[in-house]
């Protein structure tokens, strides 16, 4: 039986997460959340990185003590059985199918600031671009995402220090942030959008089979790569508070510098932005199709959904594509917004972080490991307790369909096993 090779280290597992992590969503969170709360919102970014260790320590022990390529779904599946598998993927899936719009949207925001245009329409066009270069090259491709996707923290840096260096409100202009200025909801709808930026290290763990050294660098990776993300986030954070209300919304930094060198700044900002997303959005459609098929292999999905041509499994590529274009186009009319994608998002990422900490006071029996767990199952269910009931209903339907698939599968399974 064939094995995955051990060959990723310390240096370069954090910058493979950091590629992971830091999605194209960031070139929009900082400018939505601060038209959602203003100049507390440095505040919530905090209180998002605070609630995110405990549960990121989590997947660091579980990452440390289960290696392998599984990830997540397999954490959950091993704590609690095969009917625990369908709902955690379809929260998954769930998360991207609102998650990757809100990404082609942002997008289409800063397409739509160089060449005008609907941005829900442009968005979509990105969609089919992304899913067209998979079709027609899948190798390539990743091996063009992945260079893309390396430079997505030297541009973003880049972005902050010239923003914060040439910003017309001088540091003592720039209001201090205050967590008084809003009220508890406008906190907890901006928490679960910020959120968004703090998912990916589910994803990141299914490379844990692929340390050479998973017992001690896994969980260094996740710590290196948490610290120079929060870093990079609360520096957004506080060039959109200091550039003030001009860069109040979904392309915040093509607003900023437009505001300070023209349209040619703008143009530069617009470009490079949705070439990130671009290739983000590639990646993604990659990442998801399959995931789709192999959810379809094990039988949770319909069996066409595996059907492979050339290479590329067509359906599920397919599949995932119309998911992505349907919700972009309830967005464009009207019935969810922007925020409202990365909120959902967020907190269907938030769950997932939670059954890997159940599954970790499950599978352990160390006394630190269960106090761990037992804090990340509180902080998540605190957050998602003081949420409108009506915020609920889309992981509540994902779990509750997850667990009628399980009980398909397993009634397939079994009448298998009585004919055989």
């Amino acid at each position: 039986m064939s094995e995955l090779t051990r060959t990723i280290g310390l240096g370069r597992g954090t910058f493979m997460m950091l590629n992971i992590v830091l999605g194209a969503g960031l070139l929009t969170l900082p400018g939505l959340a601060a038209q959602m709360s203003g100049n507390a919102a440095p505040v919530v970014w905090g209180a998002c990185a605070l609630v995110a260790i405990p549960l990121l320590a989590v997947f660091g022990i579980l990452g440390r003590k289960m290696p392998s390529s599984g990830g997540l779904p397999a954490w959950v599946r091993d704590a609690f059985g095969p009917y625990a598998y369908a709902p955690t993927i379809l929260l998954f899936l769930g998360a991207v199918s609102v998650g990757l719009p809100s990404i082609a949207i942002t997008g289409g925001y800063y397409a739509s600031a160089v060449i005008g245009g609907d941005p829900h329409l442009l968005a979509g066009l990105l969609i089919l671009a992304a899913a067209a270069v998979n079709l027609l090259s899948a190798e390539i491709a990743g091996r063009a995402n992945s260079a893309i996707a390396s430079l997505l923290l030297l541009v973003m840096v880049v972005l902050a220090t010239i923003g914060i260096a040439t910003s017309g409100t001088s540091v003592a202009e720039t209001p201090l942030p205050s967590i008084t200025t809003i009220s508890p909801m406008t906190f907890g709808a901006t928490f679960m959008m910020i959120f968004f930026a703090f998912t990916g290290w589910e994803v990141a763990a299914n490379l844990a089979g692929e340390f050479r050294d998973p017992e001690r660098t896994f969980p260094r990776a996740i710590a290196l790569s948490f610290v120079a993300a929060v870093g990079l986030y609360l520096a957004l954070a506080f060039l959109v508070l200091k550039a003030g209300p001009v860069a109040y919304g979904p392309a915040p930094f093509a607003a900023i510098f437009s505001e300070r060198f023209g349209p040619v700044g703008e143009t530069a900002v617009g470009a490079v932005a949705v070439a990130l997303i671009f290739a983000n959005l590639s990646a993604a459609i990659w990442a998801v199709s399959r995931m789709v098929y192999s959810v379809a292999r094990d039988g949770y999905l319909p069996v066409a959904l595996t059907r492979v041509t050339k290479g590329v499994p067509l359906r599920s590529v397919g599949t995932t594509v119309a998911v992505l274009l349907v919700v972009t186009e309830l967005s464009r009319e009207g019935i969810f917004s922007l925020a409202e994608l990365l909120e959902a998002a967020g907190q269907n990422f938030l769950l997932l972080y939670a059954a890997a900490a159940i599954s970790l006071m499950t599978l352990s029996s160390a006394a630190k490991h269960r106090v761990l767990a037992a804090l990340g199952i509180t902080l998540v269910a605190v957050l998602i307790a003081s949420r409108p009931l009506s915020e609920l209903q889309f992981p509540v339907a994902l779990i509750l369909t997850g667990l009628v698939l399980a009980g398909l599968h397993a009634r397939r399974s079994g009448m298998t096993e009585a004919r055989s």
